[in-house]
């Protein structure tokens, strides 16, 4: 989705010289036609050209701006570390990690500046589709694939930051600095009204061409309705949301070894996911697939499974599609690397691990990888949705309902060694307890688990729990570390030090920090 991302620059205003001019005149000669907002939108190719420009701009084009943010919910949890033991390569991530949170750290800057310049085309777009003269069918379509991107960006802000200020229209430099911070109620009640219009307007998946799998559907929309029904504890609307997907019949369980390969995009599982290529040209992909592998084989090693994470699978086969653990075996040497004795170069690995489902074997890496990885990344998919499903049920007091999903779940991870992953017949708080355990271990390493703990209220619990089992660890790559710094104030992240300057005090931080 990220090869529209240029068209929809030009779309938002920068000047396109029109003729033929020499060099050593053209800064004497007047504009011979400029490309606006207000010339813009007069077909419908302009407008889908504006909307894959919102999609790749929900993705930004560099690993630094939102891609790396990706994995705060893995290293902001009992799952993973920064992973690169070297002390000055990524600082501010290993701060992250450590739960040493400063609100003048870049990276929690980069995530909030760069998700706000989505949300901003997003408005554009959609004042100037709302003008245009297209087809009226069209026209809503596109309005509600704006509607579901726009959604999705609040709900990365809002899940981390808290309340943020809601911009749904155009504003000028002058105005945008003087708005002020909506309460979080006020975020999630707009990211469901947004949901509710995409999802009465968008497509089922089935009736997608397949030029345009993986753009945003009916499904996707009523997926997301349940994950904020979930975050704001709207236990029935979570459930009828979720039911509203899983009886479409649009998605289905498939093999859990195949979820995360670049052979299966977009596949039977996939509810939303951010595509990609691997175009050598433009910086089209992935950069993920470097930042997280190992040092010795091309990576950065950064975000790297605990051994508590591993420990948690037990005999469960979905660990070895998790984690490569120093000295897997995950395909054959090379003349280069032995693939068979994994070397996840421990000197500068936290936890002599990293993760499998960002890892790709070396038949299916680009050149130029880094930035051009074509491993699309899932955002939301039917395990997910089932998980919310359970858990909204067990609220409900509808057990046999939770379970039912929860043991759907569990019966794809059987299949991949028949007889260790067997069906849950507990109740009440159990039944939410082990429900919670199978978010972790079905979604590990996709970016959850901090989300999950913080809507959970236990994330200084957890992590309270994890250091006290660190201190005793037998394992050999990271026992004795811990995450020192957790308190109650981690709950949210600090609002950045140049949003509140920019803003003049309009935007106020979060409390402690």
């Amino acid at each position: 989705m990220k090869n529209y991302s240029r068209l929809f620059t030009l779309a938002l205003g920068l000047s396109l010289s029109l003729g033929t001019q020499s060099c050593s005149n053209f800064l004497d000669q007047s504009p011979q036609g400029q490309q606006t907002t207000d010339n813009y939108y007069t077909n419908a190719d302009e407008c889908k050209a504006a909307v894959m420009g919102c999609y790749a701009l929900a993705d930004q084009s560099d690993w630094w701006q939102i891609d790396r943010t990706r994995m705060f919910g893995d290293a902001g949890s009992d799952d993973a570390w920064k992973g690169n033991a070297i002390a000055g390569d990524q600082r501010e991530f290993g701060d992250f990690a450590r739960f040493f949170w400063l609100p003048n750290n870049e990276w929690f800057d980069n995530r909030y500046t760069h998700i706000y310049q989505s949300i901003g085309n997003c408005n554009a777009a959609l004042v100037g589709i709302a003008k245009a003269p297209i087809d009226p069918t069209l026209q809503q379509q596109l309005i509600g694939e704006l509607k579901f991107i726009r959604a999705y960006n609040y709900f990365e802000l809002v899940k981390g930051y808290g309340g943020v200020p809601l911009v749904l229209t155009p504003v000028s430099p002058a105005d945008a600095v003087t708005l002020k911070r909506a309460t979080a109620a006020e975020c999630y009640t707009q990211i469901i009204k947004d949901l509710q219009e995409a999802a009465a307007a968008l497509p089922e998946k089935n009736a997608r061409a397949s030029a345009d799998k993986g753009r945003a559907t009916k499904g996707a929309a009523n997926a997301y309705l349940a994950k904020a029904y979930l975050f704001t504890e709207q236990w029935a609307l979570a459930q009828t949301a979720a039911e509203t997907v899983i009886n479409s019949n649009q998605y289905s369980l498939g093999d859990f070894d195949k979820v995360w390969s670049v052979s299966n995009p977009n596949g039977v599982e996939s509810i939303f996911e951010l595509n990609y290529n691997a175009n050598q040209t433009f910086n089209l992909g992935t950069a993920l697939t470097v930042v997280m592998r190992s040092r010795a084989d091309g990576g950065w090693g950064f975000n790297t499974p605990s051994s508590n994470l591993e420990q948690a699978f037990g005999n469960d086969p979905r660990r070895q599609w998790t984690i490569i653990k120093q000295g897997d075996n995950v395909g054959p040497k090379t003349a280069n690397f032995d693939y068979s004795n994994y070397d996840t170069k421990v000197s500068e690995n936290e936890s002599g691990r990293i993760s499998r489902k960002m890892f790709l074997p070396l038949a299916d890496r680009p050149a130029n990888e880094q930035n051009h990885a074509p491993l699309n990344r899932i955002e939301m998919r039917l395990a997910d949705l089932l998980l919310i499903h359970a858990e909204a049920s067990n609220k409900l007091g509808q057990d046999p309902k939770a379970l039912a999903s929860l043991n759907l779940v569990r019966a794809r991870a059987n299949r991949l060694s028949p007889g260790t992953v067997l069906p849950r017949t507990s109740s009440g708080t159990q039944l939410l307890n082990d429900i919670w355990l199978e978010r972790r271990l079905e979604l590990a390493m996709e970016g959850h688990r901090y989300y999950d703990l913080v809507r959970q209220k236990r994330l200084v619990d957890v992590m309270t729990a994890f250091n006290k089992a660190q201190l005793t660890s037998t394992d050999p790559y990271d026992k004795g570390k811990v995450k020192d710094q957790i308190s109650e104030k981690n709950n949210l992240f600090p609002i950045p030090t140049p949003q509140i300057q920019l803003s003049g005090g309009n935007v106020t931080q979060n409390p402690g920090y």
